[in-house]
């Protein structure tokens, strides 16, 4: 009978009492005469079979379907490797004097990896130090600087103010007067002049050398005049003129000491000005003061980061080292690879059969270098990649449950899956299942003849397959045949003595064993 149905990974059936699971066979142990009994009675039963199958039909093994635990399960292998990786890079930048460790060595959370050369760091400590107070120093006196500055442009500007006061105050003053002196001097003139012309009029209207009556008023008018005429050229030598005049020039002495000092408040307002900060330059002040700041702050930062050196964050191993005694390294600069010895991980790659089984939280065992460990699928990659043949694979990967430290990265490792399980089902054995293009059927045995009965199988193994519609567990499913089946056949069944090493008969478990 041929076999279709393809079934991949190692599995085995559970809790069933009519279909025990199979034993190995110890191969090494078995008589050589055993092994040529049987031939000999294939044999026979071979030649018997064909003598028989022209009278009473093809001769068959047959067994029954039984209900019980089936587990599916994938067989497969991959790779140790750890779930938590640290890249170390250099911390700060600087020289390295001691590198305790290489790859392949195991470490402990901790541990002191690598150290920097601290001479070196604390020289360009205090040097950063020194820039600080230097920094500090300046911003200071450009502080004070500045505020002696705005004082006395503030000085400046409040003066300047009060002298414009003092200067409009002082015009006005010298305006006045001279417009009093101006004005006094015109009237005192004008009205002399008024005067003598009169006097002129009524001089030139009388006859005094006819008339005596006219000579006397003439000569009355005569010193009138003259009078008029001193009193004209007196006009401006009097004690008014002469007090107007030093109030004018005490007032414009004011005026010129004023003007005087404006001058110098406005050169001393000129230089404040210029020497006071604007917003911008302030702005920068402040920004250089706290760049240094920030400068010693970091240099101080990698000081201490340096003085306690670069140390293992966990217990693992050491996969990459680059870092040498010695080296000048800049921060950021790749040294050393660690991976963690307690988060273990298995990585597999499934195909696109297998992957269909696949889901995450399944159990699955992992053997490595002879002792099992248990895991469970943690990661399920969502993009498959081709192999050398041009196979989609899939990545897998399974977290260890119960790794130690001695496991070795990098190890191969053998994997069972546990699949899907079916509990209480129908199982009969994978061998007896046939298929065509209208999909799986058995053949049974029914009042001596064959019959074609379609199934709907469920889950498989490599040796029991369940049936979930087509059979009970009465039927009669043939198991194998000497010759080549067909519905309607006659067959006869093998004595029970051939059938007691099918499964489920009584010899099962001693003729099932196989070996590894």
């Amino acid at each position: 009978m041929k076999k279709h149905k393809e079934v991949t990974g190692n599995q085995e059936i559970t809790g069933s009492p009519n279909m025990p699971k199979k034993k190995k066979r110890r191969v090494k142990k078995a008589p050589i005469i055993i092994a040529a009994a049987v031939l000999i009675l294939f044999v026979i039963v071979r030649a018997a079979g064909c003598a028989l199958s022209s009278v009473s039909g093809a001769l068959v093994t047959t067994t029954q379907a039984v209900r019980g635990d089936l587990q599916e399960s994938i067989s497969t292998s991959g790779t140790v490797l750890s779930e938590e990786t640290k890249v170390v890079f250099a911390p700060v930048s600087g020289r390295l004097t001691e590198v305790k460790v290489a790859a392949g060595d195991t470490v402990k959370a901790g541990d002191l990896l690598i150290s920097y050369d601290m001479d070196r760091m604390e020289q360009t400590l205090h040097n950063a130090s020194l820039q600080l107070a230097k920094s500090k120093a300046g911003y200071s006196g450009a502080l004070a600087d500045n505020t002696e500055s705005r004082a006395k442009l503030d000085e400046a500007v409040y003066n300047l103010s009060v002298l414009e006061k003092q200067l409009t105050y002082y015009r006005n003053c010298l305006k006045d007067l001279q417009d009093s002196l101006n004005k006094n001097q015109r009237d005192t003139g004008k009205a002399l002049a008024e005067e003598a012309y009169e006097l002129q009029a009524q001089m030139n209207s009388l006859h005094p050398e006819t008339v005596p009556e006219d000579a006397v008023e003439y000569s009355q008018l005569s010193s009138q005049l003259a009078r008029n005429q001193y009193l004209q050229q007196m006009a401006g030598s009097s004690d008014y003129v002469a007090q107007m005049n030093a109030e004018i020039e005490d007032v414009q002495g004011h005026i010129n000491a004023c003007e005087e000092y404006k001058a110098q408040m406005e050169s001393q307002k000129s230089a404040s000005e210029a020497a006071v900060l604007d917003t911008y330059e302030r702005q920068q002040l402040d920004a250089d003061r706290e760049l240094a700041d920030l400068s010693y702050q970091e240099t101080e930062r990698d000081y201490y980061i340096a003085k306690a050196g670069i140390t293992a964050e966990f217990d693992g191993i050491i996969t990459e080292c680059s870092a040498v005694p010695g080296a000048e390294v800049n921060q950021g600069l790749q040294l050393l690879t660690l991976q963690s010895s307690e988060n273990l991980k298995v990585s597999f790659e499934a195909s696109q059969y297998d992957i269909e089984k696949i889901r995450l939280g399944q159990s699955a065992d992992v053997v490595v270098a002879g002792s099992t460990y248990h895991g469970k699928i943690s990661k399920i990659n969502r993009m498959a990649e081709r192999n050398s043949s041009n196979t989609p694979m899939v990545g897998v990967e399974i977290h260890l449950l119960d790794g130690n430290e001695d496991i070795i990265l990098g190890m191969d490792a053998r994997l069972t899956i546990y699949t899907q399980k079916a509990e209480n089902a129908l199982l009969i054995p994978v061998e007896a299942i046939n298929a065509d293009r209208d999909g799986d059927f058995l053949y049974c045995v029914e009042d001596g003849t064959v019959v074609r009965k379609p199934i709907v199988c469920g889950i498989s193994t490599d040796m029991y397959t369940e049936v979930l519609e087509g059979i009970t567990e009465n039927d009669q499913i043939i198991l194998s045949s000497f010759t080549e089946l067909s519905e309607g056949m006659p067959v006869t069944v093998m004595p029970d003595t051939v059938g007691d090493a099918l499964p489920g008969g009584e010899g099962a478990g001693d003729l099932s064993e196989t070996a590894d």
